[in-house]
């Protein structure tokens, strides 16, 4: 192999990972691919991807096969920014109205679902728009959006009721939770160990320096986004990128209730890659 592909997340919360690498302030031994969740988890699946951002139910549904990067991750205690449900109705009230799932995260449609069951005692009419289509396609009274969409969205006003998941979970299970990981395929951990350590060197180094230099990374945001640099400088505050054991309680309590709730056909056993150690370890959400 060559160089190993390596997926990127292609919204904004990704930024402090690849800004550095993209402008050549971080060198990485990968090829990037950038792609919306969904296209990522597939791509990985089907082999295309050594190692990659995916969200975290999909590491859920595919454990057996990959390895988590330690350390790594988006995550947020509280607001997230970037995962909200929009609803012309209050929460409580949308018992049986529509209500559009994006079709690009399933880590967020399985979050929504729990939350509306356990926490706000509705069901909702569930739909999931087509790929490509506008936010608000065929009218629902409230729609799951997220990433760049999301923000827009929050800004607009259309709404005026705006739930930000990431709090919400937060209010409902007390943890921090986690929307994505970085993981990497066994097969290729087992035989590439120092391409691997190297590519997870590049993503460490990437995440501090974006640490050190918030204000290159916010006017590279704002001008992507083209929005005010305060506002992407809030949202980046919002956001977590390491993957420490109160993230961990977090993922576990989520896949247990994705397990309880037939989001996931079995427990889940997070395996996490031992780094340059080579000695990996395991939690179970049972």
């Amino acid at each position: 192999m060559d160089r190993p592909r390596l997926g990127r997340v292609s919204y904004l919360n990704c930024l402090p990972l690849f800004y550095p690498i993209e402008a050549g302030r971080v060198s990485v031994p990968a090829k990037i691919v950038a792609a919306h969740p969904a296209v990522l988890n597939a791509a990985f699946r089907r082999g295309e991807l050594e190692v990659t951002a995916v969200s975290s139910l999909a590491y859920g549904q595919f454990a057996g096969e990959a390895l988590v990067l330690p350390g790594l991750s988006i995550s947020c205690r509280g607001r997230v920014g970037s995962v909200l449900l929009a609803s012309h109705l209050p929460a409580e009230d949308l018992e049986g109205r529509p209500l559009s799932l994006t079709p690009y995260s399933a880590t967020s449609v399985v979050l929504l679902r729990i939350l509306m069951k356990r926490w706000y005692g509705v069901t909702p009419t569930y739909f999931t728009r087509p790929a490509g289509s506008l936010p608000e396609w065929e009218g629902p009274d409230a729609l799951l959006t997220i990433g760049d969409e999301a923000l827009q969205i929050a800004r607009s006003g259309r709404f005026p009721h705006i739930y930000d998941l990431g709090e919400e979970w937060l209010r409902f299970a007390g943890k921090p939770m986690v929307f994505a990981l970085w993981v990497v395929r066994k097969d290729f951990a087992a035989e590439n160990p120092d391409k691997l350590a190297a590519i997870w060197r590049a993503l460490q180094k990437a995440k501090a320096w974006s640490r050190e230099h918030p204000g290159a990374l916010v006017a590279a945001g704002a001008g992507r986004l083209e929005v005010e640099p305060e506002f992407v400088e809030d949202y980046f505050a919002l956001l977590n990128y390491d993957l420490e054991w109160p993230h961990l309680e977090g993922l576990l309590a989520f896949y247990r209730l994705a397990h309880m709730d037939g989001f996931l056909t079995h427990p889940v056993t997070i395996e996490i890659w031992g780094g340059e150690r080579d000695r990996s370890y395991r939690l179970q959400s049972a």
